[in-house]
């Protein structure tokens, strides 16, 4: 799968964190317009009962139509013709998570860049491996972060605790007003913060190829 990469594979992520407001319908759907952006065929799926997500990449289907959306999980999707399945959760622990998370090849647990993100971290990776997923296919996604102290110390703190960490987002009011026009996400976006959206898209293809060669240690260095 993966692009120009490896076509005939197929990838899941699963964007999910206990904590709410965090952005996981916006990774969700940045991740679901770079993968179709590169041409893969991408199933959306969004299980959170607001439909943020589905809501948002219908704005844009006439944009890219090789992006499906649904609603609902089943263990058939593996079997449809899809190269990108993206899974965007609500912040509960229920069956539809575990579900989600069992289904998924990687695990991306969104954050802000602050100390009250931070307080159910632990909880948050024990319940992931919990529900049988590899430690080293977890990985944060530090969102909306500005250069300030507290964000250095949060960073300091996340490396101390062990984190992987799999991108750093970001503020753009201009994502904001693309998804709300339903435009391409990257739209008038300047090149130093696109990069760092595409960064995120490279480190989970680059962790899935290692996965693919049975490297499951040291995924997001």
């Amino acid at each position: 799968m993966i692009g120009d990469h490896v076509m005939n594979e197929k990838l899941a992520v699963t964007i999910w964190n206990y904590k709410g407001g965090v952005g996981k319908s916006t990774v969700s759907l940045i991740l679901s317009q770079i993968a179709a952006q590169n041409g893969l065929k991408v199933l959306a799926t969004d299980l959170d009962e607001q439909k943020n997500l589905a809501e948002t990449l219908r704005l844009s289907r006439s944009i890219f139509p090789n992006i499906e959306v649904r609603t609902e999980l089943s263990e058939k999707f593996a079997n449809e013709n899809f190269n990108f399945y993206v899974i965007d959760t609500h912040p509960s622990k229920d069956e539809s998570v575990i579900k989600a998370l069992k289904f998924a090849d990687i695990i991306l647990v969104p954050v802000f860049g602050d100390y009250n993100s931070l307080i159910n971290l632990r909880s948050v990776f024990d319940y992931v491996r919990n529900a049988g997923v590899g430690a080293g296919q977890v990985a944060l996604v530090k969102n909306c972060i500005v250069k300030s102290k507290v964000t250095a110390e949060v960073e300091a703190t996340l490396d101390e605790q062990g984190y992987s960490i799999a991108g750093r987002l970001p503020r753009s009011n201009i994502l904001v007003k693309n998804i709300a026009s339903g435009d391409k996400w990257d739209k008038y976006m300047r090149t130093i913060q696109r990069v760092k959206f595409l960064n995120l898209y490279e480190k989970i293809l680059s962790a899935y190829r290692e996965m693919l060669k049975g490297n499951f240690h040291n995924l997001w260095k």
